[in-house]
């Protein structure tokens, strides 16, 4: 039997970044040379141990301002196009608007890690982070995409709109 369950997260930290609003940030894409400092909570930096062997990791975020109640987008805000589930797409607006990051780590401190291709905007909450494990993490061979057919190209010329706010 499916019982629907509530439960709460532990914010480990913030992002500090150049991106001060949703319209900063491309959708679904990167910012190969965007740069981010990701500040962690006092109670967390022991988690830190080991941090500086690692030169990519998985930054797992909170998209504070996405609005929660949408639950089918169309792609890439084209309504050309048929809309699609949100589980089937990248939008920020979902009910539970995690994101993730595979980032590359320039620096660690103490309680800081600066990293670059973190597209996030400045204050995002941070409720994890994890390796990135190339074995784990690459996927290999051919891959479905849905109607994600752009190039790599196209999606990093693209700037957010308004489908990224509530």
């Amino acid at each position: 039997m499916l019982v629907e369950t509530q439960f709460s997260l532990n914010t480990i930290g913030v992002i500090h970044s150049s991106l001060k609003t949703t319209q900063d940030s491309p959708p679904d894409g990167k910012h190969a040379l965007q740069e981010a400092t990701l500040e962690i909570f006092p109670n967390y930096c022991l988690a830190l141990s080991g941090m500086h062997e690692l030169n990519h990791i998985v930054v797992c975020y909170w998209l504070h301002q996405a609005d929660r109640q949408v639950l089918r987008v169309y792609p890439r805000g084209d309504t050309s196009k048929e809309m699609i589930g949100v589980f089937c797409n990248r939008s920020p607006l979902r009910p539970n608007p995690i994101a993730i990051s595979s980032v590359e780590v320039i620096e660690v401190g103490v309680n800081k890690i600066l990293v670059r291709g973190l597209d996030a905007i400045d204050g995002t909450p941070i409720i994890d982070i994890k390796p990135y494990i190339a074995n784990f993490d690459k996927v290999e061979g051919d891959r479905k995409s849905g109607w994600m057919k752009a190039s790599q190209e196209e999606v990093s010329l693209k700037k957010s709109d308004d489908r990224f706010v509530q």
